[in-house]
């Protein structure tokens, strides 16, 4: 005899919570409820942690707690089935959120009920077991569910899960929920504009009832959100209060957009991403607004602090805005050894930088001295980190990105600063430690240049000679006065404007390619200058390949006159390829040329709101 013989005696058990067959095991626990709460694994788990770590197995879920709660308790433990946490202290709500399993979750939040005053034990609401809870609801990107536990168990948001983070420093670490980490394109940022979404829309009690609506669809038969069974305080406070049901138009719009997802699933998709972005933005306030409530400095300073840290490493400005719109003073924590303004030059985040704008007193933060000497512009004079620093497309455009942040800090300096020396070994002023740390960067930008103008040079080359010769040989020839044969002709009229316009254009990109070449390549070129060269001399190519493609097409169509239209259409559809492949290949290089040359500066004022 072994004593992991139960392991094999309870395989049955473990497959159907596994699959989510309770049928399978109904009768058998009918037989002996103790096997219901009783520990099958290895790692002494119980059907409960085996079905709420799947994410199919809800019906056996429901039907488990439904059934250990009919039984009745046999003992203390399984009173409060959905508390108990295996021997690693993972409870069957941990391993819910821990296992991204969305309905399992907010299910077994409705039956599982806090501590009351004076009932000993551990809460799953409260210490480790309450931050692991909400931190790992929070990953799993349940933001709506996390806002309602919150709602229920205001204090959670001041534990600390095993990791030592909170669920600010959790909420930090996703850019991708804060419009300041949103990825759309244009037509993406459009369309997300013109979609309305409440405040409150996608987080509210009424969108939980209506999920358990929808569960009532797929036979989970749930009532709607109610204080949890068993509890024997009828007093109850207001978080623990029943939910009201939901308007109809709730369902209604449910129901719409659920329809927007089978006929336009990529609106839908944008839509969600904006209740996403809501939802993130209520959850920092309501965290903001429940530590500042607790009138203590450490709370509200280790607890908005080390988010604030996270958010800047991260450029989520939303959550650092919210922070030190609740508590000023959070404007001088500690980033790593800078302040907050010198820790967004130092990580080159522009949008949390451009909280300056919202301040009456910015130029103080820009010009504080840390303890070696160092100013913001030297700051902002070092090499930004490489994962900053490949945000744009090739190192003269890196190099030019460079150049805006040294000018941006420059405006804001103290004139006293912009030549002062730092605490080095050889002091060094803000402009030289920029050469000196920009050096190889500026060789790798003039090198990319060099290599772009040649390749570019050659090609516009042969298309001058090409529109220069296709000039005087003429499709169908002269006549005896030098008049061209085909002068009467729309179509000629059309090949001679579009050779000429590619002549134009092929000389003007081969001259702008040759400026580029024959450039002195000083730092200050790569801000402006070059870019500039680089972006006519890319559009005027750009305009060479299609006009000499309109004028091959115009000739050919001259030569054969509709005779063999069958040869002359597929041709002539051909000659769009070489202009869709040059669009294809170097559009994204010239629209972030012109982007960052000519578009809206990085550094502006992101909103009227004032925060300091």
């Amino acid at each position: 005899m072994s004593k992991y013989d139960y392991v094999i005696s309870d395989l049955p058990i473990y497959k159907a919570a596994l699959n989510d067959d309770w049928d399978s095991v109904s009768e058998l626990f009918k037989k002996d409820p103790s096997l219901m709460t009783k520990q099958i694994t290895y790692w002494w788990e119980t059907p409960l942690h085996i079905a709420v770590g799947t994410d199919r197995s809800h019906c056996f879920v429901k039907k488990l707690v439904e059934s250990i709660v009919a039984v009745g308790p046999k003992d203390e433990q399984n009173s409060d089935m959905t508390r108990v946490p295996n021997p690693y202290g993972n409870t069957p709500l941990k391993l819910a959120a821990w296992h991204g399993n969305k309905e399992t979750l907010i299910y077994l939040l409705k039956v599982t009920r806090d501590l009351l005053p004076d009932e000993e034990g551990v809460s799953p609401y409260s210490g480790v077991a309450g931050g692991d809870l909400i931190t790992l609801t929070i990953m799993a990107g349940f933001y709506d569910v996390a806002l309602d536990i919150i709602n229920m168990h205001p204090n959670i948001v001041l534990e600390y899960d095993r990791n030592n983070q909170s669920a600010l420093q959790i909420l930090a670490q996703k850019p991708e929920v804060f419009p300041s980490g949103s990825k759309l394109g244009f037509w993406g940022r459009l369309i997300y504009s013109l979609i309305h979404v409440k405040k409150s829309e996608g987080t509210t009690e009424a969108k939980l009832n209506i999920l358990f609506r929808i569960f009532n669809k797929w036979n989970w038969n749930l009532p709607l959100w109610q204080p949890p069974t068993g509890s024997h305080n009828t007093d109850l406070p207001s978080h623990h209060r029943p939910l009201p049901a939901p308007p109809p138009s709730a369902a209604f719009i449910a129901g719409f957009w659920s329809l927007v997802g089978y006929v336009a699933p990529s609106i839908k998709k944008i839509h969600d991403i904006k209740i996403n972005h809501n939802t993130s933005q209520l959850l920092a306030e309501r965290i903001c607004k429940i530590v500042l409530e607790t009138g203590r400095h450490d709370i509200t300073w280790n607890i908005l602090g080390p988010s604030i840290a996270t958010a800047v490493n991260y450029g989520i400005h939303e959550i650092i805005e919210e922070c030190i719109v609740t508590y000023p003073g959070l404007i001088w924590y500690n980033v790593g050894g800078f302040y907050l303004f010198l820790a967004a030059i130092r990580q080159r985040q522009e949008r949390v930088y451009n909280l300056v704008y919202q301040m009456s007193r910015h130029k103080i933060f820009a010009a504080v001295e840390l303890h070696d000497g160092d100013n913001a512009l030297h700051i902002a004079g070092k090499l930004a980190p490489p994962h900053r620093l490949n945000v744009v497309t090739g190192a003269a455009l890196q190099m030019q990105r460079e150049l805006q942040w040294f000018k941006e800090v420059e405006k804001f300096i103290e004139p006293s600063y912009k030549e002062a020396l730092n605490n080095d070994e050889t002091p060094r002023t803000p402009r030289m430690v920029f050469t000196d740390e920009h050096k190889d960067l500026l060789k790798e930008g003039q090198q990319w240049m060099k290599d772009t103008a040649s390749s570019c040079t050659v090609v516009a080359a042969l298309l001058v000679t090409m529109a220069f010769a296709g000039a005087f040989t003429l499709p169908g020839g002269n006549q005896d006065d030098g008049k061209p044969i085909f002068l009467t002709f729309n179509t000629f009229m059309l090949f001679i404007v579009s050779d000429a316009v590619a002549l134009f254009s092929s000389s003007t990109s081969v001259l702008m390619f040759l400026g580029i070449l024959t450039s002195r390549y000083a730092e200050d070129d790569f801000l402006y200058a070059l870019p500039k060269r680089l972006t006519i001399g890319l559009l005027s190519l750009f305009m060479s390949i299609a006009a000499t493609m309109i004028a091959f097409s115009s000739a050919l169509a001259l030569v054969l006159r509709g005779k063999v239209t069958w040869v002359a259409a597929p041709l002539v559809i051909a000659t769009s390829i070489p202009v869709c492949l040059f669009g294809l290949l170097q559009f994204p290089l010239l629209v972030e040329l012109v982007k960052s040359t000519y578009g809206r500066s990085i550094f502006h004022q992101q909103n009227p709101r004032m925060i300091h």
